[in-house]
């Protein structure tokens, strides 16, 4: 019952050959900040340099010091160096796009690549709201672009084991899961360096903006922009959303009926977004806890992956999937397995094997036209139970959903100042939005 474990060479170097087979990919990145030049360093332009997968052709950002440390990076003209994404969108010579940049530009930016005709590889989370996520999967699905969403868990190999687990029966009918993701920082999290040459003058803030409040130029906002509301939706979009997709995938996607929040401010007060918090989301036949804090590593491996069945339950740790029967079903797993527990070795301590897979997958579809891993449609389903939660903190109440309508049950009315309603403030007629073609 366990699966033998490839090594990482043989691993990339399949990859890396199946991808390579039809000529290389021509890459533009959107967003060349934090996000975007880890992407580079580490999984682009080795691709570039040492594979031979993809060319990394095009780099769009607002600020001055981030073309030119794309320039110095990749190697690239000033005419390569774009200030506007759809100058980038413009090229023929792109075959797709990796978009990295803050939350709230991630709807609009990739619905614009997708009608340029470019396929997109989307940083999580997939948007800031779920009119926008919906957005993007209709225009996937019009456009037949590829869309990879980048929660790179998706890829990590233990939630495949964990999946296969699942299918074959071994754990019963599945009742709850959980998983957390934490960290603990004197500071609190996002507290990136705000560079002392970021100003009016060398960062476009109207542009950085966008459809966000007007308001003063900020480098705080600038590079920290992960803790305030306009921009990002705090611990559940930057940290949950990488732990409940990872979740749906081994359980199967499907969209949330009911979800709630909680959490607070109890560190960190210079933010607006709470630096602990806690997510229920609950599906037909199914829970699922989420837990996440800024001040505190322990919930990492104390409320870590889990899975539970009614027969059996499953853990997931750094280098193991374990599959442990409950009491009551131990003479009849062992009779069906042949074993007491089953223990399945996993290379995943390393993230950057989950991060390089991703990629990988999102290049191969690009050139078979397959469906990734993680795609529009599946991203959705995610970010819909991971903004309910965060409009379930914000307001105070516990967030509906009908998964057939796709609609938000129930207006919330707002504990948050500042923060204005989201529950049937769900129009067709918002910017972006369109109707699922029947079929």
């Amino acid at each position: 019952m366990t699966v033998p474990k490839p090594s990482r060479r043989i691993f990339l170097g399949a990859a890396a050959a199946s991808a390579a087979a039809s000529g290389r990919i021509r890459v533009g990145i959107i967003g060349v900040g934090n996000i975007g030049t880890r992407h580079l360093q580490r999984r682009l332009l080795p691709m570039m340099r040492r594979d031979g997968i993809v060319d990394v052709v095009a780099a769009s950002d607002i600020y001055d010091r981030a073309k030119f440390r794309a320039k110095e990076m990749i190697g690239l003209g000033d005419r390569d160096v774009h200030h506007a994404y759809e100058d980038l969108l413009a090229r023929e010579d792109v075959d797709a796009v990796v978009i990295a940049t803050p939350d709230h530009w991630h709807a609009r930016m990739a619905i614009d690549a997708m009608r340029a005709g470019k396929d997109v590889y989307l940083e999580k989370p997939m948007s800031r709201t779920i009119p926008e996520a919906k957005a993007i999967a209709d225009t996937a699905r019009e456009t037949k672009r590829i869309l990879q969403v980048g929660s790179q868990w998706v890829s990590d190999p233990a939630y495949a084991q964990a999946k296969q687990m699942v299918r074959n029966g071994l754990t019963g009918p599945v009742l709850m899961a959980q998983s957390s993701y934490s960290s603990n920082h004197a500071n609190g999290v996002w507290q990136y360096y705000v560079d002392e040459e970021a100003s009016s003058e060398t960062v476009d803030w109207k542009r950085f903006l966008g459809d966000a409040p007007e308001q003063a130029f900020s480098g705080e906002r600038f590079f920290r922009w992960r803790k305030y509301w306009d921009f990002s939706g705090g611990i559940g979009t930057d940290f949950l959303y990488h732990r409940l997709s990872p979740l749906l995938y081994a359980l199967g996607p499907r969209f949330p009926r009911a979800v709630s929040a909680h959490g607070g401010i109890y560190l960190f007060q210079d933010r607006e977004v709470p630096d602990t918090y806690s997510t229920t989301i609950e599906y037909p036949g199914l829970l699922i806890n989420l837990v996440g804090t800024c001040g505190s590593q322990s919930p990492n491996t104390l409320h870590g992956p889990a899975i539970f069945g009614q027969q059996a339950a499953i853990k997931i740790a750094p280098g193991v999937v374990e599959l442990r029967p409950e009491r009551l079903y131990e003479d009849e797993f062992q009779e069906r397995t042949g074993k007491a527990v089953i223990r399945a070795e996993v290379d995943n301590r390393d993230q950057q094997i989950a991060r390089t897979a991703h990629m990988l997958n999102f290049l191969n579809c690009v050139k078979t036209r397959e469906k990734p891993v993680f795609d529009a449609w599946f991203g959705y389903q995610v970010m819909v139970a991971i903004k309910l939660g965060v409009d379930s903190y914000r307001s105070g109440r516990i967030m509906a959903f009908d998964p057939v309508t796709e609609r938000i049950l129930g207006e919330p009315r707002s504990r948050h100042p500042g923060f204005e309603g989201a529950g049937t403030n769900f129009p067709d007629a918002q910017p972006g939005y369109q109707k699922r073609p029947a079929g």
